[in-house]
């Protein structure tokens, strides 16, 4: 590997980088004139055992997966399969979003751009027990927040809808068709799907982030959260040399020695910008006058923008104990990647931009003061917010139920479950297996901690009519009204036993009502001459038609016999002894 005279004393500069960014651990490699001119580790990829980082060690790239599942789309459009702009129902069917617009209108190019008008939505698959396949199922439950193609809004959930429509029109697996159709033939050896898999290689990135109680803000080690899920969207775990092989791939526009594996015009299809996302850059909001960036759009599992008068393609990942990013001058030939085993750790940034600006033959820009300086912003920024947050409670108060009355299951078929529970005496909840601890904020309020991102939310019980705990709304996706999760029945209001003790027939003011049961799971009402009509459980002995026209509460007498019921519309309570 010739080291080009442009790298004069880069060992030293990303030694030192690294220090001064408080990183663990770096690891960099660099493509120019379609060859791996650079490839090294720095630091350790753990801290306690002094492993040092090596360039086969193997990182979780997060959201750079997305040019992977892109670039299987593309070989799909090669292959006949699938159209770049035809919509997505024409292929699978079964594509829906709440949006009925959207869902016959919806192309591949708006799923892989962000411009579907669906907003990020993530804590859909942070739930432990999702899997990618369930997402056709969850879209028609999820509010848009922008109309088709109007806006750039980052949404994973697309990328984990892509890898279904792989797996649909190939008969592959997501994970089988990227090993098959790319990692092999590029010979990415060392890269995978599944931290549990990387975890049980030998040479892995053990990951770090910052420790916010700490004065110094320091570094402490982290679990890697399971981003299986993630599939299409950023499942993949890769070592800096498969991913100069990633680069050197796109640079040589699809081709692997004298084989093409994906013709160069879908391909450049997917670098393409789609959408413009700002006509200046992110930066700004850091840095008002610079004049470095411009022009930032998004393509198809890439990014792109103007860099001080050159094209680049490029995409960040950022994950629990990862911070990533990749990019290339497909007109100059030059490529890099940066991988940080930490989280938030903008050196990844830093560093490609200065082999930039040395390929380029710049002035370097003191990107290390820049970078160091936005880290300590957004870490101002947390902190700050953490403490004013908690300007927002009214004091004094206390939850208007026994903590008994918020347990339960709650559900939205988007978001899908939710349950509370009581442990040590504390009301606690969780969604799959992943936990969210619980403080009082006021009233009906409670406060949850997302500890993987050192983030609060607040929830809001909500009650019916009648006083009980019926649902509950928390601000999970910022672009849209709260989500409200509606409290399951309690199990038993479904078990066929149970139900059987209600049938028969009731008296009320001299009309017969008749309980009867519908399959194994489900009762009906009838009055004298008219259609049953079924009755869905809510809690205790309660039931409830589902228009909410009525409800019925069914009573024991001192036996435990269901002896009546109530029928409750509105103000009216008439109660219905049973006869027979």
């Amino acid at each position: 590997m010739a080291q080009d005279d442009t790298l004069e004393g880069i060992d030293e500069f990303l030694e030192n980088s690294a220090k001064e960014f408080d990183a663990p651990g770096l690891a960099v490699v660099a493509i120019k004139d379609k060859e791996v001119i650079y490839s090294k580790g720095f630091g350790y990829r753990d801290v306690d055992k002094k492993l040092e980082m090596t360039t086969s060690t193997i990182h979780p790239i997060a959201s750079c997966t997305k040019s992977f599942t892109s670039t299987a789309i593309a070989m799909l459009v090669d292959e006949g399969k699938l159209e770049w702009d035809a919509p997505i129902r024409e292929f699978i069917p079964r594509f829906k979003m709440k949006d009925p617009v959207a869902t016959n209108q919806v192309t591949i190019v708006d799923m892989l751009s962000h411009r579907t008008g669906l907003p990020r939505h993530d804590f859909v698959w942070f739930n432990d027990e999702f899997t990618y396949d369930l997402v056709l199922e969850r879209l028609p439950h999820l509010d848009s927040s922008k109309d088709i193609r109007t806006s750039f809004q980052y949404c994973n959930l697309m990328y984990l809808a892509a890898s279904v429509i792989i797996e649909e029109l190939s008969g592959m697996n997501y994970n089988d068709f990227i090993s098959k159709r790319i990692f092999k033939p590029l010979g990415m050896k060392d890269s995978n799907f599944s931290l549990t898999v990387m975890q049980k290689t030998p040479n892995f990135a053990t990951p770090y982030k910052i420790d916010y109680k700490d004065e110094n803000l320091g570094y402490i080690q982290c679990d890697y959260v399971v981003n299986d899920v993630a599939t299409g969207a950023g499942c993949i775990n890769a070592s800096i040399d498969d991913m100069g092989k990633w680069l050197k791939f796109h640079l040589n526009r699809g081709k692997v020695g004298k084989k093409q594996l994906v013709t160069a015009d879908n391909l450049r299809r997917t670098h393409d910008s789609v959408i413009i996302c700002s006509m200046t850059s992110g930066l700004d909001f850091w840095m008002p006058n610079q004049k470095w960036f411009r022009m930032e759009t998004y393509g198809l599992g890439w990014s792109g923008l103007m860099y001080r008068g050159y094209r680049v393609v490029i995409h960040g990942g950022g994950i629990d104990g990862s911070s990533s990013l990749m990019g290339f001058l497909p007109d100059e030939d030059i490529g890099v990647m940066a991988v940080v085993n930490k989280s938030d750790c903008n050196l990844s940034g830093a560093v490609v931009y200065n082999l930039f600006d040395r390929f380029l033959g710049l002035d370097p820009v003191e990107w290390n003061d820049i970078y160091t300086k936005k880290d300590a912003g957004i870490i101002k920024s947390v902190q700050e917010s953490s403490e004013a947050s908690q300007g927002l409670q009214i004091t004094d108060t206390k939850p208007t139920r026994p903590m008994e009355e918020y347990v339960g299951k709650y559900h939205h078929p988007g978001y899908g479950d939710f349950e509370f529970y009581i442990q040590d005496n504390e009301l606690r909840s969780k969604c799959g297996s992943v936990e969210y601890p619980l403080t009082h904020f006021h009233y009906d309020t409670f406060q949850y901690d997302i500890k993987r991102f050192d983030v609060k939310g607040l929830l809001t019980f909500h009650a019916d009519d009648r006083g009980q705990i019926v649902g509950f709304a928390a601000k999970l996706e910022e672009l849209t009204p709260p989500i409200t999760f509606s409290r399951l029945p309690d199990q038993y209001l479904r078990d066929a036993d149970f139900l059987k003790s209600l049938v028969g027939k009731y008296e009320a003011v001299g009309i017969v009502l008749e309980i009867a049961l519908r399959g194994d799971d489900t009762i009906t009402c009838s009055f004298p001459g008219q259609q049953p009509i079924e009755l869905e459980p809510v809690r205790g002995m309660r039931f409830k038609t589902k228009d909410e026209s009525y409800s019925i509460e069914f009573k024991k007498d001192e036996s435990g016999k269901i002896s009546e019921f109530l029928y409750i519309a509105s103000m009216q309570v008439i109660p219905a002894r049973r006869i027979e």
